[in-house]
């Protein structure tokens, strides 16, 4: 699969917040390894569901210099801001490998700094 698939999906499903485009791009059979946390399909869609309908704001900066792609996996580094009204913008560093399967999302590896999972706006994560 290609870079720009899964940039593609940053700006459409998460920069948008639009939720409806989970199952678009993701696999039924998809399973999200995180900063030591395993979510299936329906673990990812339900909580990124909840998080979306929130005020929280996303921007995404790519390292330009550290994607590669094969067949059926992409790697890269990337950072996520995240914002909330009334409070400091929090700047994610994310390396992940994503593999796929027909064309969506099958397993994510990823690893954050700081880890998305100290972050205010994902206490209930």
């Amino acid at each position: 699969m290609s870079v720009a698939l899964l940039r593609e999906m940053f700006d459409q499903m998460v920069v948008s917040k639009n939720a409806a485009l989970i199952e678009h791009y993701y696999d039924p059979d998809f399973v999200m390894y995180s900063d030591g946390l395993r979510q299936t399909f329906a673990e990812f869609r339900d909580s990124h569901r909840e998080i979306y309908a929130t005020a929280i704001g996303y921007a995404i900066e790519y390292d330009e210099q550290a994607w590669v792609q094969a067949a059926d996996k992409v790697a890269g580094r990337l950072w996520i801001t995240t914002s909330r009204p009334g409070e400091e913008p929090n700047r994610i560093e994310v390396v992940l490998i994503a593999a796929y399967r027909n064309g969506r999302i099958h397993r994510i590896w990823e690893t954050t700094w700081p880890s998305w999972r100290d972050v205010a706006a994902f206490e209930s994560y």
